[in-house]
């Protein structure tokens, strides 16, 4: 994700710094050693995941779409990705050659790919979570009910209550959206109100203590 961010910035950037960046100083260094236990770890818990619900039905696909999603995004790397870097090595010990856009348009557009493919995969995962999550709150409402009738008659505290009414399943995905898009809205709005109050009361100060003439001079 953070590759997404930076490419519209990046691909305005000129060769040499874009090369001084990415090939000289190699700001990336540490997406290739810790990045990748994250990112075989995330396919390997994947993957446990789907095996772990493989008798649950509609949590099992999606869950083996999440894997299939991240071994995707992996795959792509290795693809379009890595031989790139391969060949950037090169450039560290000769020239860099004429058509060096090309190489890093497929750097910055695989990257990008990859990073769309991994949102889907983590949206996978979230949905398969939802989706199993009014089973397991029915498993836990009749393992109460059923320790209830064990319980003494001068049991004076209240038993936790889960309504057995069924919800379509399609729910738990778009309720999940729903509060993505709300939050995200919520916290925009907080943070441009805050960022315009912060702005206003640090010029409001300034001006009072005369920075701003001081500035104009």
């Amino acid at each position: 994700m953070a590759h997404l961010l930076e490419l519209p910035q990046r691909m305005q950037f000129d060769q040499q710094l874009w090369v001084e960046v990415t090939v000289v100083e190699n700001v990336y260094r540490l997406f290739g050693s810790v990045g990748a236990v994250f990112e075989i770890g995330a396919i390997a818990a994947a993957i446990g995941l789907a095996f772990w619900v493989r008798k649950r039905g509609s949590v099992f696909y999606w869950a083996l779409a999440a894997a299939i999603f991240l071994g995707l995004a992996f795959a792509s790397w290795l693809l379009f990705v890595a031989p790139m870097n391969a060949e950037f090595a090169t450039w560290l010990t000769k020239p860099v050659p004429a058509d060096w856009t090309s190489y890093r348009n497929q750097w910055e557009y695989a990257h990008a790919a990859i990073a769309l493919i991994k949102t889907l995969g983590l949206s996978c995962l979230v949905v398969s979570v939802l989706l199993d999550a009014p089973r397991q709150l029915a498993v836990i409402s009749e393992f109460e009910r059923s320790h209830q009738k064990d319980l003494p008659a001068t049991a004076s505290f209240p038993l936790s209550t889960v309504s057995s009414k069924t919800r379509p399943a399609w729910l738990w995905p778009l309720r999940l959206v729903a509060v993505i898009v709300l939050s995200a809205a919520f916290f925009g709005l907080i943070t441009y109100v805050f960022h315009s109050v912060l702005v206003g009361t640090i010029l409001s100060i300034a001006g009072i203590l005369g920075l701003g003439v001081s500035m104009d001079k």
